[in-house]
């Protein structure tokens, strides 16, 4: 199995990418994990495509739509979208992000992972450790993994920030042990 990393953004850190690489790697050993570059081109082909101006937030299920019709990925790779823009999805007013369970394609939007999307002083390490948690959590559901009342597995839903950053970055043995039996499927 492989991960794509890919970005969408017009500046990309990709120092930023390698750690995140990294840190995704701990939880899906033995995966092979890509970056692949920006597809700024399509950015605002995307972005027309999945945004809901009356709300000025992009419709995460619509965003991840674009990518199952206009991308091709190997059935036994997933791709992990990491979007700077505010989304929603069916009946939540936001979210941090989203996949197609068992899907090939998972997303995470950055805005609300930030601390000074409420009004707060930046801080870059909590900031990163959300990233994390949430791309962790949404590749998770693209293996095919559902939520986990554990609140310290990274599975668990998060309603709130508070949710995200009390939960850990890992799954709990019990999800671990679902997500190394669905990879082995994938092989």
């Amino acid at each position: 199995m492989q991960i794509f990393l890919q970005p969408v953004a017009t500046k990309i850190n990709y120092d930023i990418l390698n750690s995140l690489r990294n840190d995704i790697s701990k939880e899906f050993k033995n995966v092979q994990i890509v970056i692949t570059p920006s597809i700024e081109p399509y950015i605002k082909t995307i972005f027309q495509f999945s945004l809901d101006r009356s709300r000025n937030q992009l419709n995460s299920t619509k965003l991840l739509q674009w990518f199952v019709d206009n991308v091709r990925i190997e059935t036994h790779s997933k791709m992990l979208v990491i979007v700077d823009a505010d989304a929603y999805s069916a009946g939540l007013n936001f979210v941090f992000g989203e996949a197609f369970s068992n899907g090939l394609i998972a997303v995470v939007y950055l805005p609300r992972l930030k601390q000074e999307f409420y009004g707060l002083e930046p801080n870059e390490q909590l900031f990163y450790e959300r990233v994390v948690k949430e791309c962790v959590h949404e590749l998770g559901h693209a293996c095919g993994l559902t939520h986990c009342n554990k609140a310290r597995c990274v599975m668990h839903f998060s309603n709130s920030l508070h949710d995200t950053d009390f939960k850990k970055q890992s799954f709990c043995d019990t999800c671990t042990s679902q997500r190394i039996a669905s990879v082995k499927l994938m092989d």
